[in-house]
Protein backbone atom coordinates (compact mmCIF):
# COMPACT_ATOMS: atom_id res chain seq x y z
CA UNK A 1 0.00 0.00 0.00
CA UNK A 2 1.35 3.43 -0.92
CA UNK A 3 1.99 5.80 1.99
CA UNK A 4 0.21 9.15 2.05
CA UNK A 5 3.53 10.86 1.40
CA UNK A 6 4.28 8.69 -1.64
CA UNK A 7 0.79 9.36 -3.02
CA UNK A 8 1.38 13.09 -2.53
CA UNK A 9 4.72 12.86 -4.29
CA UNK A 10 3.12 11.04 -7.22
CA UNK A 11 0.56 13.81 -7.44
CA UNK A 12 3.31 16.41 -7.51
CA UNK A 13 5.00 14.81 -10.51
CA UNK A 14 1.68 14.72 -12.38
CA UNK A 15 1.57 18.52 -12.35
CA UNK A 16 3.22 20.73 -14.93
CA UNK A 17 6.71 21.90 -13.93
CA UNK A 18 5.66 25.52 -13.57
CA UNK A 19 2.89 24.63 -11.13
CA UNK A 20 4.71 21.89 -9.27
CA UNK A 21 8.03 23.49 -8.59
CA UNK A 22 8.45 27.12 -9.40
CA UNK A 23 12.02 28.39 -9.34
CA UNK A 24 14.82 25.87 -8.80
CA UNK A 25 16.66 26.07 -5.49
CA UNK A 26 20.23 25.15 -4.55
CA UNK A 27 21.09 23.83 -1.09
CA UNK A 28 24.58 23.59 0.41
CA UNK A 29 24.86 20.46 2.60
CA UNK A 30 27.88 20.81 4.91
CA UNK A 31 29.88 17.68 5.73
CA UNK A 32 32.45 16.96 8.45
CA UNK A 33 32.61 13.15 8.08
CA UNK A 34 35.12 11.04 6.14
CA UNK A 35 33.92 9.36 2.91
CA UNK A 36 34.15 5.81 4.33
CA UNK A 37 31.80 6.61 7.22
CA UNK A 38 28.38 4.91 7.00
CA UNK A 39 26.56 7.93 8.36
CA UNK A 40 28.10 10.10 5.65
CA UNK A 41 27.31 7.60 2.91
CA UNK A 42 23.63 7.17 3.83
CA UNK A 43 22.73 10.41 5.56
CA UNK A 44 24.64 12.90 3.42
CA UNK A 45 25.85 11.47 0.10
CA UNK A 46 22.89 9.20 -0.71
CA UNK A 47 20.28 11.51 0.80
CA UNK A 48 21.53 14.46 -1.26
CA UNK A 49 21.62 12.35 -4.43
CA UNK A 50 18.08 11.08 -3.80
CA UNK A 51 16.73 14.62 -3.42
CA UNK A 52 18.45 15.71 -6.62
CA UNK A 53 17.03 12.76 -8.54
CA UNK A 54 13.50 13.00 -7.12
CA UNK A 55 13.26 16.71 -7.88
CA UNK A 56 14.28 16.35 -11.51
CA UNK A 57 16.73 19.19 -11.11
CA UNK A 58 14.38 21.59 -9.35
CA UNK A 59 16.36 21.10 -6.13
CA UNK A 60 20.13 20.82 -6.30
CA UNK A 61 21.87 19.68 -3.12
CA UNK A 62 25.62 20.28 -3.23
CA UNK A 63 28.14 18.80 -0.78
CA UNK A 64 31.25 21.03 -0.63
CA UNK A 65 34.67 19.40 -0.99
CA UNK A 66 35.78 21.11 2.24
CA UNK A 67 33.71 21.63 5.37
CA UNK A 68 32.27 25.13 5.65
CA UNK A 69 31.68 24.90 9.41
CA UNK A 70 33.44 22.84 12.09
CA UNK A 71 31.77 19.95 13.92
CA UNK A 72 30.81 22.02 16.95
CA UNK A 73 29.42 24.97 14.95
CA UNK A 74 27.23 23.27 12.37
CA UNK A 75 23.94 24.14 14.05
CA UNK A 76 24.82 27.84 14.14
CA UNK A 77 26.06 27.71 10.54
CA UNK A 78 22.71 26.36 9.36
CA UNK A 79 20.64 28.63 11.57
CA UNK A 80 22.62 31.71 10.51
CA UNK A 81 22.55 30.92 6.77
CA UNK A 82 26.23 30.07 6.25
CA UNK A 83 25.16 26.65 4.95
CA UNK A 84 21.69 25.29 4.26
CA UNK A 85 21.86 21.74 5.62
CA UNK A 86 23.98 19.68 7.99
CA UNK A 87 24.06 16.35 9.79
CA UNK A 88 24.97 17.30 13.33
CA UNK A 89 26.03 15.62 16.55
CA UNK A 90 23.33 16.53 19.08
CA UNK A 91 25.91 16.66 21.88
CA UNK A 92 27.42 19.69 20.15
CA UNK A 93 24.18 21.63 20.73
CA UNK A 94 23.20 20.71 24.29
CA UNK A 95 22.87 24.42 25.05
CA UNK A 96 19.97 24.46 22.56
CA UNK A 97 18.66 20.88 22.51
CA UNK A 98 17.93 18.70 25.54
CA UNK A 99 15.10 16.38 24.57
CA UNK A 100 16.84 14.45 21.79
CA UNK A 101 19.36 13.36 24.39
CA UNK A 102 16.92 10.58 25.31
CA UNK A 103 18.48 8.54 22.51
CA UNK A 104 21.89 8.73 24.19
CA UNK A 105 20.81 7.08 27.45
CA UNK A 106 22.31 3.73 28.53
CA UNK A 107 20.35 0.83 27.06
CA UNK A 108 18.31 3.05 24.72
CA UNK A 109 20.16 1.86 21.58
CA UNK A 110 20.28 -1.95 21.73
CA UNK A 111 20.73 -1.67 17.97
CA UNK A 112 21.22 1.43 15.90
CA UNK A 113 18.12 0.67 13.84
CA UNK A 114 15.80 0.21 16.82
CA UNK A 115 17.16 3.25 18.64
CA UNK A 116 17.04 5.45 15.54
CA UNK A 117 13.42 4.58 14.78
CA UNK A 118 12.47 5.04 18.43
CA UNK A 119 14.15 8.45 18.61
CA UNK A 120 12.53 9.70 15.41
CA UNK A 121 9.04 8.59 16.38
CA UNK A 122 9.47 10.02 19.88
CA UNK A 123 10.73 13.30 18.42
CA UNK A 124 7.70 13.58 16.16
CA UNK A 125 5.21 12.69 18.88
CA UNK A 126 6.66 14.49 21.90
CA UNK A 127 9.56 16.81 21.10
CA UNK A 128 8.83 18.64 17.84
CA UNK A 129 6.06 20.74 19.37
CA UNK A 130 8.29 21.95 22.21
CA UNK A 131 10.28 23.99 19.68
CA UNK A 132 13.85 23.47 20.88
CA UNK A 133 15.35 23.59 17.37
CA UNK A 134 15.26 27.35 16.87
CA UNK A 135 15.78 28.49 13.30
CA UNK A 136 16.02 25.03 11.73
CA UNK A 137 13.76 22.18 10.67
CA UNK A 138 14.68 18.61 11.64
CA UNK A 139 14.41 16.14 8.74
CA UNK A 140 15.73 13.01 10.45
CA UNK A 141 17.30 11.73 13.65
CA UNK A 142 19.34 8.64 14.44
CA UNK A 143 21.59 7.07 17.06
CA UNK A 144 24.68 4.94 16.85
CA UNK A 145 24.72 1.44 18.39
CA UNK A 146 25.20 1.36 22.16
CA UNK A 147 28.79 2.18 23.08
CA UNK A 148 31.08 -0.37 24.68
CA UNK A 149 34.41 0.17 26.50
CA UNK A 150 37.57 -0.43 24.49
CA UNK A 151 41.02 -0.03 25.99
CA UNK A 152 43.89 1.23 23.82
CA UNK A 153 46.38 1.20 26.69
CA UNK A 154 47.29 -0.85 29.77
CA UNK A 155 43.93 -0.05 31.41
CA UNK A 156 41.61 -3.04 31.85
CA UNK A 157 38.24 -1.33 32.46
CA UNK A 158 36.19 -4.43 33.33
CA UNK A 159 34.95 -2.72 36.53
CA UNK A 160 34.23 0.95 37.27
CA UNK A 161 37.41 1.02 39.35
CA UNK A 162 39.38 0.06 36.26
CA UNK A 163 38.36 3.37 34.68
CA UNK A 164 39.95 5.61 37.30
CA UNK A 165 42.33 8.09 35.77
CA UNK A 166 41.76 6.84 32.22
CA UNK A 167 41.74 9.50 29.51
CA UNK A 168 38.45 8.49 27.95
CA UNK A 169 37.14 9.31 24.48
CA UNK A 170 33.51 10.24 25.19
CA UNK A 171 31.72 12.13 22.43
CA UNK A 172 28.24 12.73 23.81
CA UNK A 173 27.18 14.73 26.85
CA UNK A 174 25.83 11.59 28.52
CA UNK A 175 29.01 9.60 27.86
CA UNK A 176 31.17 12.41 29.25
CA UNK A 177 29.16 12.43 32.48
CA UNK A 178 29.48 8.64 32.72
CA UNK A 179 33.23 8.71 32.12
CA UNK A 180 33.70 11.28 34.86
CA UNK A 181 31.45 9.36 37.26
CA UNK A 182 33.65 6.29 36.72
CA UNK A 183 36.70 8.34 37.67
CA UNK A 184 37.94 8.82 34.12
CA UNK A 185 38.91 12.01 32.35
CA UNK A 186 36.47 12.61 29.46
CA UNK A 187 38.01 13.83 26.23
CA UNK A 188 36.23 14.71 22.99
CA UNK A 189 38.11 14.85 19.72
CA UNK A 190 36.72 14.62 16.20
CA UNK A 191 36.15 11.09 14.92
CA UNK A 192 38.46 11.55 11.89
CA UNK A 193 41.25 12.47 14.35
CA UNK A 194 40.75 9.42 16.58
CA UNK A 195 43.45 7.26 15.01
CA UNK A 196 46.05 10.00 15.32
CA UNK A 197 45.19 10.61 18.98
CA UNK A 198 45.33 6.90 19.80
CA UNK A 199 48.66 6.43 18.04
CA UNK A 200 50.11 9.41 19.88
CA UNK A 201 49.07 7.94 23.22
CA UNK A 202 46.64 10.74 24.02
CA UNK A 203 43.84 8.33 24.98
CA UNK A 204 43.58 5.29 27.25
CA UNK A 205 39.98 4.15 26.85
CA UNK A 206 37.37 4.64 24.13
CA UNK A 207 33.60 4.66 24.59
CA UNK A 208 32.92 3.29 21.12
CA UNK A 209 31.71 0.19 19.33
CA UNK A 210 34.09 -2.30 17.73
CA UNK A 211 32.74 -1.40 14.29
CA UNK A 212 33.31 2.31 14.76
CA UNK A 213 36.78 1.62 16.16
CA UNK A 214 37.54 -0.42 13.06
CA UNK A 215 36.23 2.35 10.82
CA UNK A 216 38.48 4.86 12.58
CA UNK A 217 41.51 2.64 12.01
CA UNK A 218 42.25 2.00 15.69
CA UNK A 219 41.49 -1.74 15.91
CA UNK A 220 45.20 -2.71 15.93
CA UNK A 221 45.61 -0.61 19.09
CA UNK A 222 42.73 -2.22 21.03
CA UNK A 223 44.06 -4.22 24.00
CA UNK A 224 40.81 -5.09 25.79
CA UNK A 225 37.06 -5.01 25.13
CA UNK A 226 34.49 -4.62 27.91
CA UNK A 227 30.91 -5.44 26.92
CA UNK A 228 27.98 -3.99 28.87
CA UNK A 229 24.57 -5.46 27.90
CA UNK A 230 22.71 -2.81 25.91
CA UNK A 231 25.70 -0.47 25.93
CA UNK A 232 26.64 2.38 28.23
CA UNK A 233 24.98 5.06 26.13
CA UNK A 234 25.60 6.36 22.65
CA UNK A 235 25.61 9.40 20.37
CA UNK A 236 22.58 10.91 18.65
CA UNK A 237 22.43 12.92 15.46
CA UNK A 238 20.03 15.01 13.41
CA UNK A 239 19.74 16.12 9.80
CA UNK A 240 18.65 19.75 9.76
CA UNK A 241 17.81 22.41 7.18
CA UNK A 242 17.66 26.17 7.70
CA UNK A 243 14.10 27.25 8.50
CA UNK A 244 14.49 30.35 6.34
CA UNK A 245 15.52 28.29 3.33
CA UNK A 246 12.75 25.79 4.02
CA UNK A 247 10.15 28.56 4.00
CA UNK A 248 11.48 29.83 0.66
CA UNK A 249 10.55 26.55 -1.01
CA UNK A 250 7.25 25.79 -2.62
CA UNK A 251 5.05 23.18 -0.93
CA UNK A 252 5.91 20.82 -3.78
CA UNK A 253 9.64 21.21 -3.18
CA UNK A 254 9.18 20.71 0.56
CA UNK A 255 7.20 17.55 -0.10
CA UNK A 256 9.96 16.11 -2.27
CA UNK A 257 12.47 16.52 0.55
CA UNK A 258 10.09 15.08 3.16
CA UNK A 259 9.28 12.13 0.92
CA UNK A 260 12.97 11.47 0.34
CA UNK A 261 13.68 11.70 4.09
CA UNK A 262 10.98 9.17 4.89
CA UNK A 263 12.65 6.11 6.36
CA UNK A 264 16.06 7.80 6.66
CA UNK A 265 16.38 7.06 10.43
CA UNK A 266 15.90 3.36 9.75
CA UNK A 267 18.32 3.37 6.81
CA UNK A 268 20.98 5.11 8.88
CA UNK A 269 20.46 2.64 11.73
CA UNK A 270 20.69 -0.37 9.45
CA UNK A 271 23.92 0.89 7.90
CA UNK A 272 25.55 1.33 11.30
CA UNK A 273 24.38 -2.09 12.50
CA UNK A 274 25.86 -3.79 9.44
CA UNK A 275 29.24 -2.30 10.30
CA UNK A 276 29.12 -3.97 13.73
CA UNK A 277 28.13 -7.35 12.33
CA UNK A 278 30.79 -7.34 9.63
CA UNK A 279 33.66 -6.32 11.91
CA UNK A 280 32.86 -8.54 14.92
CA UNK A 281 35.07 -11.47 13.75
CA UNK A 282 38.09 -9.16 13.64
CA UNK A 283 37.94 -8.86 17.45
CA UNK A 284 37.80 -12.60 18.13
CA UNK A 285 41.33 -12.61 19.56
CA UNK A 286 41.00 -9.40 21.61
CA UNK A 287 40.73 -10.11 25.39
CA UNK A 288 37.07 -9.53 26.23
CA UNK A 289 35.05 -9.22 29.44
CA UNK A 290 31.30 -9.87 29.30
CA UNK A 291 30.27 -7.86 32.35
CA UNK A 292 27.77 -9.53 34.69
CA UNK A 293 26.92 -10.04 38.34
CA UNK A 294 28.40 -7.64 40.91
CA UNK A 295 30.54 -5.86 38.33
CA UNK A 296 27.48 -5.14 36.18
CA UNK A 297 25.58 -3.87 39.24
CA UNK A 298 28.48 -1.54 40.01
CA UNK A 299 28.40 -0.12 36.48
CA UNK A 300 24.65 0.40 36.75
CA UNK A 301 24.99 2.46 39.92
CA UNK A 302 26.18 5.17 37.53
CA UNK A 303 24.34 4.21 34.35
CA UNK A 304 20.89 4.11 35.95
CA UNK A 305 21.23 7.70 37.15
CA UNK A 306 21.30 9.03 33.58
CA UNK A 307 17.61 8.45 32.92
CA UNK A 308 16.48 10.45 35.97
CA UNK A 309 18.92 13.22 35.06
CA UNK A 310 17.45 13.41 31.54
CA UNK A 311 13.95 13.45 33.08
CA UNK A 312 14.81 16.55 35.12
CA UNK A 313 16.41 18.33 32.19
CA UNK A 314 13.44 17.50 29.96
CA UNK A 315 11.00 18.99 32.48
CA UNK A 316 13.10 22.16 32.66
CA UNK A 317 13.12 22.31 28.83
CA UNK A 318 9.33 22.39 28.78
CA UNK A 319 8.36 18.78 28.08
CA UNK A 320 5.04 18.23 29.86
CA UNK A 321 5.39 14.50 30.53
CA UNK A 322 8.93 13.12 30.25
CA UNK A 323 7.86 9.73 31.58
CA UNK A 324 5.34 9.36 28.77
CA UNK A 325 8.13 10.04 26.28
CA UNK A 326 10.37 7.43 27.94
CA UNK A 327 7.56 4.87 27.99
CA UNK A 328 6.76 5.52 24.31
CA UNK A 329 10.43 5.27 23.33
CA UNK A 330 10.73 1.93 25.13
CA UNK A 331 7.53 0.67 23.49
CA UNK A 332 9.05 1.34 20.06
CA UNK A 333 12.21 -0.53 21.04
CA UNK A 334 10.06 -3.53 22.06
CA UNK A 335 8.09 -3.33 18.83
CA UNK A 336 11.30 -3.23 16.78
CA UNK A 337 12.62 -6.24 18.70
CA UNK A 338 9.41 -8.15 17.94
CA UNK A 339 8.36 -8.37 21.59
Amino acid sequence: MLSIRKIALASIFSLTPAVAFGQAIELIYNNTLPPFNETYQVGIRDFAAAINEASGGEIKVTIPDAQLAPVDRQYEAVRDGIVDMALIDVSAVTQHVVLNGIGELPGFAPTSEAGSVALWETYQKFFEGVGEWDGVKVLSTHVLPGRQILSVSEFVPDTPEGMRGARTWATSATLAVIAQAFGGVPMDTAYPELQENVERGNLDVLFITPGSADGAGVRPSVTHLTKIPGGIGTGSFAVIIAEERWNEMTPAQQEIILATAEGLPRRLGQANDVEEIETAPAYANVPTTEVEGEALAAFHEVLDQQESMWFQRAEAAGLADPQAAIDFYQSVLKREAGE
